[in-house]
């Protein structure tokens, strides 16, 4: 179950910040997992996403399974996966991760974009219930060919006077920090709660930061 509460966004602010591309989003929920019980691995594949150079390519995967024991619990095993092609070559996995869901929870997985300058490229795991959501950013850079992956966790929420507002996982830096667009919080919008803006997200050492914020009605 998730811990820290955080208002569900699968919709990136793409006219707010047009240097990011469309996300490729794909999500199973334990309803899906919970239908035959098996447990052999269903896998669902994301759409391909493809370098503004050209220089490389990307997919995300979703696996799940249950046993009869995870049935009986109301539980799904989910494995998140991502792949990358450089320069036509091969795909490799970069990045997995294995999560126990819980009855009423989604898991999902969204091909976020690449950094301006084309040397990063970001992804974003995530499980969510209700209006609560969780993100574990993965950030990949495709010249080092080097993957991070850490949990957000309560780290911007606890920064913005504990008011619960969306937590937009927007793109990704040259220097590798996953960026979160803050919109207007949909509670309350007066200036107690003025923090909305861009945070970014430093995956190797857990950091976060406003790089800009923007208060009052105009977003």
């Amino acid at each position: 179950m998730i811990s820290s509460p955080f208002t569900i966004a699968c919709l990136l602010s793409v006219l707010a910040f047009p240097l990011v591309a469309s996300a490729k989003y794909i999500s199973i929920d334990t309803g899906e997992c919970g239908g035959d019980v098996s447990a052999t691995k269903t896998v669902v594949k994301s759409e391909m996403y493809g370098s503004r150079a050209k220089n490389f390519r990307a997919y995300g995967v979703i696996a799940y399974w249950r046993s009869e024991d995870d049935a009986k619990k109301h539980q799904c095993h989910v494995e998140y996966r991502l792949y990358i092609s450089a320069h036509g070559g091969e795909f490799s996995l970069v990045n997995s991760r294995t999560w126990q869901t819980e009855h009423g929870e989604i898991a999902g997985i969204d091909l976020i974009g690449e950094s301006p300058d084309g040397s990063k490229f970001a992804a974003d795991t995530w499980i969510a219930e209700g209006d609560s959501e969780g993100h574990w950013p993965i950030v990949y850079d495709t010249v080092k060919k080097q993957g991070w992956n850490r949990s957000l966790a309560d780290k911007i929420q606890v920064r913005i006077h504990g008011c619960d507002q969306n937590e937009d996982f927007v793109g990704v830096s040259n220097t590798g920090e996953a960026i979160f667009a803050i919109p207007p919080s949909e509670y309350d919008d007066s200036a107690k709660y003025g923090d909305k803006g861009l945070w970014h997200f430093n995956l190797q050492t857990g950091r976060v930061y406003r790089v800009r914020r923007i208060s009052g009605e105009k977003w």
